[in-house]
């Protein structure tokens, strides 16, 4: 190893080295944590992630006789929530939606802060995680 203490170019090449090995080493790791993802599905219930998903509004009952719900305006604040879960069940996951809103008795617009339903293993975003729900509702016409 004396030989390595006065030459500056044996040294430059020794860290020119180690600095290729280091390189090549972790492609061979990474290649091979890519190739394991690929074909072991477990992968995707242990890999959490995060995803944005519009929100649907639960109708349990209609308005009140003579009534409509003027469906194309239900709308609530937030439109869009975010869900946190495995990749595997958030794959699967298209829309969120909100515990059943009871607009039995109401002949007119309906406005409430519902909570979220939550599904087993999937984590929303923000506590607590109730929504604003407004549902539209107008009176029918008569046809004479």
């Amino acid at each position: 190893m004396n030989w390595l203490k006065g030459s500056w170019f044996l040294r430059m090449l020794a860290l020119a080295l180690a600095v290729l090995t280091y390189f090549y080493v972790r492609n061979e790791i990474m290649t091979l944590e890519s190739q394991r993802r690929a074909t072991d599905p477990s992968y995707k219930l242990i890999k959490l992630t995060a995803k944005s998903l519009p929100l649907k509004v639960r109708l349990a009952a209609g308005p009140s006789e003579g009534h409509r719900i003027i469906e194309d305006k239900v709308s609530s604040h937030p439109a869009r929530v975010i869900v946190i879960g495995p990749e595997a069940l958030l794959e699967e996951a298209f829309m969120a939606e909100t515990a059943l809103v009871d607009v039995g008795d109401s002949a007119k617009t309906v406005t409430r802060r519902i909570p979220l339903e939550s599904v087993a293993g999937i984590h929303l975003v923000g506590e607590p995680y109730n929504v604003e729900v407004t549902i539209p509702i107008e009176k029918v016409q008569e046809k004479k």
